[in-house]
Parts: structure tokens; sequence; C-alpha cells
């Protein structure tokens, strides 16, 4: 989804977003999806951070 949208006549109500597979669903649902999927990613990238870390804590320790 683009994050810059065409102005729009319809109440926020009435507005719809198509997907990838053709399917009409409520705009305000698509940027829900939308904001849930980047903080999973965020999450998943600061998991990833942690990880590393870890990783070169215990080779300074290890030592």
């Amino acid at each position: 989804m683009s994050k810059f949208q065409q102005p729009s006549d319809q109440k926020p109500g009435d507005q719809s977003s198509i997907t990838p597979s053709g399917k009409k669903i409520p705009m305000a649902m698509s940027m829900m999806v939308d904001s849930m999927v980047r903080m999973i990613q965020k999450g998943n990238k600061n998991e990833l951070d942690l990880n590393v870390q870890d990783s070169s804590a215990e080779g300074i320790d290890g030592n």
C-alpha cells in the first residue's frame, strides 16, 4: 500500500483498498494490518540485534 494516497471525496468509512489478490477491504483495516506488520518486523529486528549483542558479550566473557 502506498504511503501517499490520492485525496478522496468518500467518507473514511466508505474508503476501501484493493489487495494484491484483488479483494476490496476497508482502508482502516488495510492501515491496521500495515501497522501490525511493521511492528512485528521491528520486533524481529530488535530481537536479532539483542542476539548479536549477547553473542559478542559471551565471546568476550568466555576468553
